[in-house]
């Protein structure tokens, strides 16, 4: 095979397109339950420094309906046999929590795909202007090889390709993870360069319409669609975007029943575990199937959803993600590397999508950019190493126990929703959403009049407002908000 780390971006690109497509689908069927079977792996060595990074990110993906976050369905836990468990194979999103970190309190920047996601790879929330993209050049300078297999049927900005040798967009998460899978198979994962893979899929964004999935090792194909189905409903819904434009532009009497609605929330959790379970596939491949045996031993693994979704809040179309709430924001977020990574940790900080640039560079040594102007470091994500302690190969955080419960505890999480516009702000406990007003004197003002405030930790839904009873609370938010914009936070990024 051509040595890809010999080649210059467009021949890369273009020695990526044609292995891709290299590989019989025959094949393929044959040989992934094969080495499924007859696979097995050593124990992971304590102390192995990382070399890869695999970055998922889900859109459409709700913190509080996945079973790694204690929701009541299975969508994120995939049965496995207690031999399967002992060769290595569990490897669903809730395995991967249980070896690794999960973070309870983590939110994006919005309900906005596009924006998730440049977070994410920018290392910065991204209310003011667009993040600049930054983690695959960074990965890049620090001699890595960087690959992208991103599902583009939501219409991802150019920008996200910056700093990949190539990117491949497709029009399906099933064509995302073949091409992956494809190029996983020829690529040498054992040789002496590193590489950051970014995997970029819709998972259950709207339109709810899961499909079929054939598991490897029964042979049996998994209806998604109908996984948390009732047969004996009366609802006959879909969660087609034909659907719910006809019963949203009716009167409120067409609005979808208690059966319907129950009928879209089986449809999304449908989709979660459909969205997991093909994950799990993805990465049983690189593990047993990549001519290095070691490669997700030796890989850091971060797996992040990019927004939530609405499915039944009294008065908001299902299946939108614009909210300033927790059902849009708050996504599930897991980074684990057996090697190096210790233990097994639920950590319940508040900390958002633009941390995980700088938490990547910190750890492979690649220099992050600095913040520029003088403010401009309220907008900027910030590592999260103190909080994952000492992984192998990386220098003990200076910050005693006591400096990082007080320096992230402390910590609130920031988010913007353009239509109508408003601004929120979310700690371990409290949400405060405010409307941003508009005018050509004072664009993005903050309307202190029209703060709404949340018990986010008792009200789950977070449909009462406690701004009465909790007025001290309404103020010390306020203040981060006020502080924030007085750093440049305006809806068209000038300083009021």
């Amino acid at each position: 095979m051509m040595g890809w780390f010999c080649l210059g971006r467009g021949e890369a690109r273009q020695e990526l397109l044609r292995s891709a497509h290299s590989l019989p689908m025959l094949r393929m069927r044959l040989l992934i339950p094969l080495l499924m079977v007859a696979a097995c792996t050593d124990g992971v060595q304590p102390g192995r420094p990382p070399r890869h990074v695999l970055l998922i990110t889900v859109e459409g993906l709700r913190a509080d309906h996945t079973s790694a976050m204690l929701y009541q369905r299975s969508t994120t836990l995939q049965s496995v046999t207690p031999q399967q468990r002992a060769e290595g194979k569990a490897l669903s999103l809730d395995d991967l929590a249980a070896d690794g970190v999960l973070f309870s309190q983590a939110f994006a920047p919005s309900g906005s795909a596009p924006q998730g996601v440049l977070s994410v790879l920018g290392g910065e929330r991204g209310l003011q202007e667009q993040p600049t993209p930054m983690l695959a050049q960074a990965m890049l300078d620090a001699g890595m090889f960087t690959v992208a297999f991103v599902n583009d049927s939501n219409g991802l900005p150019a920008q996200v390709e910056q700093g990949f040798h190539a990117c491949l967009r497709r029009e399906s998460d099933l064509k995302v993870l073949v091409e992956a899978v494809r190029w996983f198979d020829v690529h040498d994962f054992g040789n002496d360069e590193g590489v950051f893979v970014w995997v970029h899929l819709a998972g259950p964004a709207f339109p709810f319409s899961p499909g079929s999935f054939i598991d490897l090792s029964t042979k049996q194909t998994v209806d998604f669609a109908g996984l948390y189905t009732d047969p004996d409903s009366d609802s006959k819904m879909t969660g087609s975007l034909e659907e719910r434009d006809a019963w949203w532009a009716g009167r409120e009497s067409d609005l979808p029943s208690a059966a319907d609605r129950e009928r879209l929330i089986d449809l999304y959790d449908g989709g979660v575990a459909q969205m997991s379970f093909q994950v799990g596939y993805l990465l049983d491949y690189l593990q047993f199937a990549t001519r290095s045996d070691q490669a997700l031993d030796e890989t850091v693994l971060v797996l992040a959803g990019v927004h939530g979704v609405e499915l039944d809040r009294p008065g908001v179309p299902w299946g939108v993600s614009s909210e300033a709430r927790d059902s849009s924001l708050r996504v599930p977020l897991v980074i684990r590397h057996p090697g190096g990574l210790r233990g097994s940790r639920i950590l319940s900080p508040v900390v958002e999508l633009c941390d995980l640039a700088p938490t990547l560079c910190e750890w492979f040594g690649a220099p992050a950019p600095q913040p520029k102007g003088e403010d401009s470091s309220a907008h900027k994500g910030r590592s999260l190493m103190p909080l994952l302690g000492s992984p192998f190969g990386v220098q003990e955080s200076e910050l005693s126990e006591a400096q990082k419960a007080s320096s992230f505890g402390k910590h609130a999480a920031l988010g913007i929703q353009t239509d109508p516009p408003r601004l929120t702000v979310r700690d371990g406990r409290w949400r405060l959403v405010v409307n941003l007003l508009e005018s050509e004197s004072n664009p993005g003002k903050i309307d202190s009049q029209s703060a709404r405030l949340f018990d986010s930790g008792r009200d789950a839904r977070e449909e009462r407002d406690a701004t009465a009873q909790h007025p001290e609370q309404v103020a010390r938010l306020l203040q981060i908000l006020e502080d924030v914009q007085g750093t440049g936070l305006t809806r068209k990024g000038r300083k009021p």
